[in-house]
């Protein structure tokens, strides 16, 4: 299995990605999430979320034009299926009229994360 996976809008203006909406819902979905935000312009991903906790543990950042959110990290007991609700989760914060992929970090699994994704599509590109 890959170690890091990328959801990221094809088109790059992603202007509507409430941060704060985010935010308020990732603490509310892991209440021991972190946040850490890098304000020096040469990080790309200059945000991260990090949660470390007995249910989950996951590694979240996103990408300064809020295009990409990059998970270096996720497990849990039920580590796939969790990981594919968590991805179908993240995909819901990009408008749905908007292509939105979801790919390994080598690019050899890419699957479209369309409005009606089930999660035993994404299952596949996990496995």
């Amino acid at each position: 299995m890959a170690v890091s996976y990328f959801i990221y809008v094809t088109d790059k203006e992603n202007t509507g990605f409430d941060l704060e909406k985010f935010n308020n819902d990732i603490k509310q979905r892991f209440p021991k999430v972190g946040i850490s935000v890098k304000d020096d312009e040469d990080y790309r991903y200059n945000i991260c979320w990090e949660d470390y906790e007995d249910e989950y543990e996951f590694e979240l950042w996103m990408l300064r034009d809020r295009s990409i959110f990059m998970i270096n990290y996720f497990n849990s007991k039920n580590r796939l299926y969790d990981y594919a609700e968590f991805i179908k989760w993240l995909r819901s914060y990009f408008p749905y009229e908007k292509e939105v992929l979801l790919c390994d970090e080598g690019y050899n699994k890419t699957i479209v994360l369309s409005e009606g994704i089930e999660i035993e599509d994404i299952l596949e590109i996990l496995e």
